[in-house]
This record gives C-alpha cells, structure tokens and sequence, in this order.
C-alpha cells in the first residue's frame, strides 16, 4: 500500500476470518493456489494492491513472504521480484521499502536458504538475488551465501549493490565505471584515466551505476519468469525515481570505451534490457548479416550515421568497399577509434539532424544501434531522407517498447541510467512516412527492432 496514510481505510488484516478470495487471509490461501487461474487472479491483486498510489498505509507483508518462502508454486518468483521491486522505490513517497526491509530484518533466513536449496527454480533464483542485492545492511549475511551459488558475475553485481560507498576512497571512486554489466567483466581489462570528479557527481554516478546494475538484474529475472511460467497481466510500477542524470553514465562508459577495448564487448550487454536478448537471440553475426542483406545503395556514398567506433561502418566498407563509406558521429574522440579500426573511409564530425550533404547525394545510410540514443530520432530521419538518392535504403537496428508491465519498468530504468529510448514500431512507421520513406522490413524478436526503409521516388 502506498502514498499518503486515510485514517478511514483500515490495514489489511494479518489473519484468516474472510471469505476465500477475500481480506489478506483469502488472498494470501488464492496466492498459492493450485489453479493456475486462481493463483494468477490472487497475483494480479496483490500487485494492484501494493502498486496502486491511491493505497493507504502500511500492509501486511508477512503473507506475500509466506507465499515466498513456501512450497514450490508459480507465484514465489512473481512475489520476489514484485518486493524487489517494491523495496527499491522512493521511500519518502512509500511506506513499503522501510516496510519490506522489517520484513527481512526478521525473516533474512528464509529467503537465503531458499538460495541453497537445490530444487529452487532458476527464475526464483535470479529473483531472490535481486529482491536481496536491495539489503546492504545485511550485507554480511548475504553474500557468503550467494557467493555459494551464484556464478562469478551475479556475486559481483550483488556484492556491488550491497556495498556501501566511501567517495572519499581514491579506490571507490575509481571503480565508478567499471561495474555494468558486473564488476567480474571488468577485472581483466586495464583502466583508462577519467577527468576529475566532484563529491557530488561521483555519488551521482554512483547511484546510476546501482540503479543500472539492479535494473539488469531485475529485468532478468522478468525475463527468466516469462519463459518459465509467464505474467498475468498487471498494473505498472511507478515510475523510475532518483537523482540520476539521463545518459550520465553512458557518457562516462563511452569515454573508457574510447581507447577501442571495451565497446564491442559491451556491446551484447548493451543490448540485453532494452533488446530483451538475454539468451542471445540476435547475435552480432545476426545483426551483420540483416545489414548486408538489406542494405541496398543506389549510386552515391553510403553514410554510417552516428557510426560510433566503427563497428558497422566496417560492415559497410567490407559490402561496397571503404573509398565509398562515409562516418559520422558528434564525438570526435570516438572518431579517433573509428579512423585506426576501418582504414581509407572518410570519417567526419558532425549532427545527425543537420547532415553536411547535399539533397539525393546518398545511396544508401545505415543507423546501427543509435537511432535510440539521438536527440530527435524525427529530425534525424527526415535528415537522412533529405540526403537519400532515390530509391536508396536506410536501415536500423534500435528496440521497441516493452509489452509487459514489468519489463517495461526495467526497460524504462535501463533508458533513465543511459539516456536512452526506445519506440513503438507504429511511431517510426509514421516518422518515415512523413520523410519520404516506405518501410520495407519491421522484424526483429522480444523488443529487438530491425527496420528497413527506402526513398519513395
């Protein structure tokens, strides 16, 4: 329950005495139901209970952790990832995070062997270890447990929510950057000096990076839940919250991503919450070969808009060769990288809403993974439609909105932390109509958007 307290609306009872389906008891007996509608139907209320912002005062959680911690049933990982989430919001607009965190000051055992039980189902796994890496003062009960059964890379990550920060640290703040996806992926690679930082932007970044790696792992965890059991259809969340600046922290990963280490290999990262690929359905391979398929130039240059560190404009020089490619991207450092990966194309600095080219002067342009990190993805499209030769493609790869409540709250926490978008496919469809251009291809798997468009002649 949440928002302001109504002395007129009374707490959920904690005990039994109502009709079944009814009261806490009721709906606590409907949770783990053996019909799987009945279950589904309970779940739905309970999210509807303590999601709806009209809601009073404080509820009686020790059902929900009942049902948590109780025989195996469909509604164990729901519930864990519905506290996780719950725990995680703003608490001076909530009594739930103070709430569910008494909770588990009293009931931490459970959960954790719940975690060390082998018949526990991955998605309740992954589930737990997010509603916990939401507990730092339990951290020392925590994590000898999850380092016991978890893989190197779900201990890092929950290790990193648990901690505490010292900014003070010279240490702490030189970890800031080098923990998304998980801080194991970045043991083995070299760091690159950052600019200096304020107290304030460091506990800043701090909290993008916590909310980034919590969002992963909460979005994961959804995901394991969709295809192991599936979601009834549920009420949203609230909206992401906190100090966190847009793109923030993408900023600061792209600048230890200029020394050209790092970026393709967080690439597959990058992609998982927004893309929902998390069991690598589109691979690179997948993404390169949608490119070459179909890309189809007429006569001029070929344009990689906002081409990054180059990793498809080598696609492109490597299809119609590198004296016909041309690069663009607002970063000229990332430009550096670019020119020393894929030698003898052109590569220049410049907006993506105001193109250096003459109108019909390219044959074909190609947007990979950016078109949801541009300013005004509109703007940009009538752009490269402007600068299109007849006939010509644009292709696309960005990600559409997610259909689940819950994975949409993810996705929508995810785009907060790195500045990030993502569209409905009707939206684009009607941005590329307006500039000229006919869609040819819309695929794409999960929230995974491929698109392929030419100029109407």
């Amino acid at each position: 329950m949440r928002a302001q307290e109504q002395p007129e609306l009374q707490r959920i009872p904690g005990r039994g005495g109502a009709e079944p389906g009814q009261g806490w008891g009721g709906l606590r007996a409907a949770l783990a139901h053996p019909d799987r509608d009945t279950a589904d139907a309970a779940f739905t209320r309970l999210a509807r209970q303590l999601l709806d912002p009209a809601a009073v005062g404080p509820a009686d959680l020790i059902g929900p952790m009942e049902v948590l911690t109780g025989p195996p049933h469909p509604n164990r990982p729901r519930v864990a990832l519905l506290l996780g989430l719950l725990a995680g919001e703003d608490a001076t607009r909530s009594y739930l995070p103070g709430q569910i965190r008494d909770v588990f000051t009293e009931r931490l055992a459970a959960p954790l062997r719940l975690l060390e039980r082998p018949d526990t189902e991955q998605c309740l796994r992954t589930a737990v270890l997010y509603l916990l890496a939401h507990f730092p003062a339990h951290r020392d009960r925590i994590l000898p447990v999850v380092a016991r059964v978890a893989d190197e890379h779900e201990l890092a990550r929950v290790r990193r929510c648990l901690t505490v920060p010292d900014l003070d640290d010279p240490a702490c703040a030189a970890g800031i950057g080098r923990a998304w996806p998980s801080p194991e992926f970045w043991a083995r690679l070299s760091p690159s000096p950052g600019p200096a930082r304020t107290g304030a932007e460091l506990a800043d970044l701090w909290d993008a990076e916590t909310a980034a790696l919590l969002a992963y792992q909460g979005a994961r965890a959804e995901h394991q839940v969709q295809q192991e059991i599936g979601w009834p259809e549920l009420p949203d969340p609230p909206e992401f919250t906190g100090t966190v600046r847009p793109g923030a922290y993408r900023r600061l990963l792209e600048h230890d991503s200029t020394a050209g280490r790092h970026a393709e290999l967080l690439r597959p990262a990058s992609a998982t919450v927004p893309g929902a690929n998390w069991g690598g359905t589109v691979s690179v391979r997948d993404e390169d070969a949608y490119l070459r398929r179909n890309l189809r130039p007429a006569p001029g240059p070929v344009l990689d808009v906002a081409c990054g560190a180059g990793r498809w404009t080598r696609v492109l020089a490597e299809q119609v060769g590198p004296e016909r490619v041309l690069g663009l991207d607002s970063a000229a450092a990332v430009l550096e990288v670019a020119r020393f990966a894929v030698p003898g194309v052109l590569f220049t600095e410049g907006d993506a809403r105001a193109l250096p080219f003459p109108d019909g002067f390219l044959g074909a342009a190609n947007c990979s993974d950016a078109l949801h990190v541009l300013p005004e993805p509109r703007r940009v499209i009538a752009e490269v439609s402007r600068c299109l030769h007849p006939a010509g493609t644009f292709t696309a790869t960005t990600y559409r909105r997610g259909t689940r409540s819950f994975q949409r709250h993810f996705q929508r926490c995810h785009e907060r932390v790195f500045g990030l978008r993502s569209f409905e496919p009707e939206e684009l469809a009607v941005a590329f109509d307006e500039a000229g251009l006919d869609v040819v291809d819309s695929s794409g798997p999960g929230t995974f958007l491929f698109l392929t468009t030419r100029k109407r002649a």
